[in-house]
C-alpha cells in the first residue's frame, strides 16, 4: 500500500483517550474477571502498537518524504488484526459504550485533517471499524476523499451536527434510545424456529421415562420461577435460593436433551424458541457475530413485547462455544465474544437460555460458567428403560401379550442397557419389523433378541462424555419420543 507525504502539525493523532478511560472504567467492574484481564491485555498492546506505528510513520515522512520501510507495514499489519479484535470484542461486551461508532468518529476526523488521502492508513481503519457500527449513517465510497460524517440527528432527518463529546456527555441519552430496533430483515428471516407440538412431541413431564429426581430439579428451578415467581422470589430473600437462568444440557447423543426442553416447555407453558445455529454460520467477516445478536435480540424483545418468559434453545452450541484457547482465528473467536454477551443480556432480561452438547469439555470455561445449573444427560437407567420400552410399545395391538409378561419386559430392558434411548426407540421399531415378518405374529422377546443382534447402534462410552473437571453431577437419561 503507497503511503504519500501527510503533515502532522499540531494534531492529537491516536487512538480516542477519552474512550479508552471509559473502557479501563467499565473493565474493572465487568464480573467475568479473566475475560476483563484479557481484554485490557489486548487493549493495551493495540494502544502500544498504534503508538509505535506512529512514530515510525512520523519518522519515516521526516527521513524518506513518505516512502515507508518493511518495518512500518509489519506494524501496520499487527495493528490492523488487534484493533479488529478489539473493537469487536469490546462492541460486543460493553454495548453501552458504542465503542465502534465513537472510533469510528474519531479515526474519521483524523482521517479528514490529513486531506481525506485514500492511500491514507485510516481508511483502512475506518473500512474495518465501520462493519460494527450501528449508528454511522450509510458511508460514502471509503476509496473517494468524501467520507460520512453525518451525526445522528442528521440522520433522522434534522438538527445541526452533535459532537462525539456533545453526544456522549448528554445525560437525557439513553442505549436504547439510539440503538436502532432489529432490522426488518431479521423480522423476515427469522433466525429462532418456533418449537410447535406435534403427536411426536412430549406433553409435559409425564411424557418422560423415568428421571423423577431431574424432573424435581427443574420443578424447583425454572418451573417454580414460572409458575410461582412469589415463592421464587421468597426462596431468593429467605434462603438466597437463585432461579436458574442458564441450563447447559451435555453428554452422548441421542439421549433426550432436545426432547426434555420440549418437555420442560409445555410443562412450563411458555413458548420455546430454537436457535438454527445452521443459519448463524457466514463466510462474511463479523456476519455470524451479528447473527447470533440479532437472533438473542430478537428472542429479548418478543419476552419484552408478550410481558412473558420464554425458553431460548441451542442445540451442539459447542459448534459456536468452542475454547478460545483452541483457535487463532479472529472471527472464531469474535463469535464466541457475541454469544457470550448475548447470554449475558438475555439472562438479564425474561428468557431461559438453554444449551445442549455433546462435547462439553471443547466449550469455552466463560461460555460453561454462564449457565447456572448443568446436567450430565447420560444414557436411560433400568428403571427409564423399562419405562421407555413400555411407552414405545403402547399403541401396537400385536405387543399386547408381551406388555402383560412384566418378567419379559425385565429381560429385554437389561438387554438394551448402555444404548441410547434413540437407540432404544429405533431397536423396539426393528423388533415390530420382524414380528411382523414372521407372518404377522404377536411381538415377543425373541424379536428384541434378533433386533439388538443384528443393531447397528453403537453403545456410547460415556466416560467420553463427562466433564474432566467432574464440577456436575451426572443424571440418568430421558427418554426422546
Amino acid at each position: 500500500m503507497k503511503i504519500t507525504p501527510i503533515s502532522y502539525s499540531n494534531i492529537n493523532f491516536g487512538y480516542n483517550k477519552q474512550l479508552n478511560n471509559e473502557l479501563k472504567e467499565a473493565l474493572k467492574t465487568y464480573p467475568d474477571r479473566e475475560w476483563a484481564n484479557m481484554l485490557s491485555s489486548l487493549n493495551n498492546q493495540c494502544n502500544d502498537v498504534e503508538n509505535k506505528l506512529e512514530k515510525i510513520s512520523k519518522n519515516e515522512v521526516k527521513k524518506h518524504n513518505g516512502k515507508h520501510s518493511s518495518k512500518y507495514y509489519d506494524y501496520f499489519d499487527i495493528f490492523m488484526g488487534l484493533k479488529e479484535m478489539v473493537v469487536s470484542f469490546v462492541s460486543t461486551t460493553f454495548e453501552n459504550l458504542h465503542f465502534a461508532d465513537r472510533e469510528y468518529r474519531h479515526y474519521e476526523e483524523e482521517y479528514k485533517s490529513l486531506g481525506s488521502n485514500p492511500d491514507d492508513w485510516r481508511n483502512d481503519i475506518l473500512d474495518m471499524i465501520y462493519a460494527w457500527t450501528e449508528n454511522v449513517p450509510k458511508k460514502v465510497n471509503p476509496k473517494s476523499s468524501e467520507v460520512a460524517n453525518t451525526s445522528l440527528q442528521n440522520a433522522s432527518g434534522g438538527g445541526s451536527n452533535v459532537s462525539q463529546s456533545d453526544s456522549k456527555s448528554s445525560p437525557d441519552v439513553k442505549p436504547q434510545d439510539i440503538i436502532p430496533p432489529l432490522k426488518k430483515a431479521v423480522e423476515d428471516n427469522s433466525l429462532l424456529q418456533t418449537f410447535v407440538p406435534s403427536e411426536t412431541t412430549p406433553k409435559g413431564f409425564t411424557d418422560v421415562a423415568g428421571m423423577d429426581s431431574v424432573k424435581s430439579e427443574l420443578n424447583n428451578g425454572i418451573l417454580l420461577a414460572v409458575k410461582n415467581p412469589e415463592q421464587a422470589k421468597q426462596d431468593l430473600q429467605e434462603y438466597g435460593r437463585k432461579t436458574p437462568k442458564g441450563l447447559l444440557l451435555y453428554g452422548p447423543p441421542g439421549c433426550g436433551k432436545t426432547y426434555i426442553t420440549q418437555a420442560l416447555a409445555m410443562e412450563a407453558g411458555i413458548p420455546l424458541y430454537i436457535l438454527d445455529i445452521g443459519q448463524l454460520g457466514s463466510s462474511f467477516i463479523n456476519k455470524t457475530s451479528k447473527n447470533i445478536k440479532a437472533a438473542f435480540d430478537e428472542a429479548i424483545k418478543i419476552a419484552n413485547d408478550s410481558g412473558k418468559p420464554c425458553l431460548l434453545f441451542m442445540d451442539e452450541i459447542d459448534s459456536l462455544a468452542f475454547d478460545r484457547n483452541s483457535r487463532t482465528d479472529n472471527e472464531d473467536i469474535k463469535q464466541v465474544a457475541a454469544l457470550l454477551q448475548s447470554i449475558d443480556l438475555a439472562k438479564q432480561a425474561n428468557v431461559f437460555v438453554i444449551g445442549a452438547t455433546n462435547k462439553y469439555n471443547l466449550l469455552d470455561p466463560a461460555i460453561r460458567r454462564r449457565f447456572d445449573s448443568k446436567i450430565f444427560v447420560s444414557i436411560p437407567d433400568f428403571e427409564a428403560r423399562k419405562a421407555l420400552l413400555k411407552k414405545q410399545l403402547q399403541g401396537k395391538s400385536k405387543a399386547a401379550l408381551l406388555l402383560s409378561d412384566e418378567s419379559a419386559i425385565d429381560s429385554i430392558a437389561k438387554q438394551l442397557n448402555g444404548f441410547s434411548n434413540d437407540s432404544i426407540c429405533k431397536i423396539v421399531s426393528n423388533a415390530a419389523l420382524n414380528a411382523l415378518n414372521r407372518n404377522r405374529a404377536d411381538i415377543s422377546e425373541q424379536d428384541f433378541i434378533k433386533a439388538i443382534a443384528e443393531t447397528s447402534e453403537e453403545k456410547p462410552d460415556i466416560k467420553s462424555y463427562l466433564a474432566e473437571n467432574n464440577e456436575t453431577k451426572p443424571k440418568i437419561g430421558f427418554s426422546s419420543k
